[in-house]
């Protein structure tokens, strides 16, 4: 089944959209279809503009075909990202913590980089990481090391894998979860959709599994204590078991985000599920 549909700038009152594309790089498509020929004629490189022209369906696949000065072509909507021009950012263009549109439908703008990115002590930088520097935004790094001090004092070890990344290095693991498991794959975000991008969120680990990036992180001691006391530090579980449909993502018991201390002023713990206002 082939569906037509307007231009999306057309159906928003007058909101304009952005589009981008999302890969490291590539070529697109000459027609509408994931097998169909490679246009030779266009290389196209990440976070590169893209001029609509129409948009339609086909086969449960939005695609896209867009102008360059070397004609028209086609994208998928997974190799493309949309940036909406109402986006609001304070006078030091970061985002307000806690408000931050950003899921599997809605991205932030693609280079967004907040201003306040610090780096997480090694202290609690995961064995084998300490080299790495983890940045996080200034709030969330307190959040964040006074969750594993308390964490410590209660013999538990909690610490981070992984931290803020810009989009241009996501569109890398994006490339290859494409690669491994098809363009409507699930495992990772599409640039300017992750989470990581707001410098809010971490991967944790603990030496129970031998500080990895694993499922196995669900039946440690230091999951069991973060799902009775992480939102007493405004961070919360943000992909939990169950939860594909309305996420959009697999469950990753390692990954947390946090929202700012107000957020959570109402917790129930009920059969191991969050429930807050």
């Amino acid at each position: 089944m082939l569906l037509f549909l307007l231009p999306e700038a057309a159906l928003i009152g007058g909101e304009s959209i952005q589009y981008y594309y999302a890969l490291p790089e590539g070529r697109p498509y000459t027609k509408s279809s994931f097998i169909s020929q490679n246009d030779p004629r266009v290389l196209l490189q990440f976070g590169e503009r893209l001029d609509i022209v129409s948009r339609w369906v086909r086969e449960d696949v939005v695609w896209y075909r867009f102008r360059k000065e070397e004609g028209l072509f086609f994208l998928p909507e997974q190799f493309v990202v949309k940036n909406y021009t109402s986006s609001s950012y304070d006078e030091d263009n970061n985002l307000a913590i806690g408000h931050e549109i950003i899921n599997r439908n809605h991205a932030i703008l693609l280079f967004y980089r907040p201003s306040d990115l610090v780096a997480l002590p090694e202290k609690f930088r995961a064995e084998g990481y300490e080299d790495r520097t983890l940045l996080l935004r200034e709030e969330a790094k307190k959040a964040f090391v006074s969750m594993m001090e308390d964490a410590d004092n209660d013999g538990v070890c909690i610490r981070v894998i992984s931290a803020f990344r810009d989009a241009h290095y996501q569109s890398f693991l994006y490339q290859r979860a494409i690669d491994r498991y098809g363009p409507v794959q699930g495992s990772v975000a599409k640039p300017g959709h992750s989470e990581h991008q707001l410098g809010t969120t971490c991967d944790l680990t603990t030496d129970e599994i031998g500080y990895c990036l694993s499922g196995g992180f669900e039946s440690t001691k230091a999951f069991e204590w973060l799902k009775r006391n992480s939102y007493r530090y405004g961070i919360t579980h943000s992909y939990p078991k169950y939860k594909k449909r309305v996420t959009g993502y697999i469950y990753e018991p390692w990954h947390f985000r946090y929202w700012g201390e107000d957020r959570w002023s109402i917790y129930v713990d009920c059969m191991g599920l969050f429930f807050t206002r």
